[in-house]
């Protein structure tokens, strides 16, 4: 019989880090709704600028820590 635990502790990690790194690009776009809803004039093609890098870095993050998972045997406690 096959032990697929560490296919399974491998699927939890990568969701949990899916999940903490997105919260967190989330996060960096209300910053920048934040800024524009103080008052602060961002033009829009500045806006879409950084809403497109937040985005881009968080998903490239996402995707190298998964390949980097993919290196390591794992068994959940």
């Amino acid at each position: 019989m096959l032990d697929n635990s560490g296919d399974n502790s491998r699927d939890f990690m990568a969701f949990q880090v899916r999940r903490k790194v997105t919260n967190l690009y989330k996060n960096f776009l209300f910053i920048l709704e934040d800024l524009e809803d103080s008052g602060v004039k961002i033009p829009d093609h500045m806006h879409q600028k950084a809403r497109k890098r937040i985005l881009d870095y968080g998903n490239d993050t996402i995707r190298e820590i998964e390949e980097n998972l993919d290196k390591f045997d794992m068994k959940l406690k």
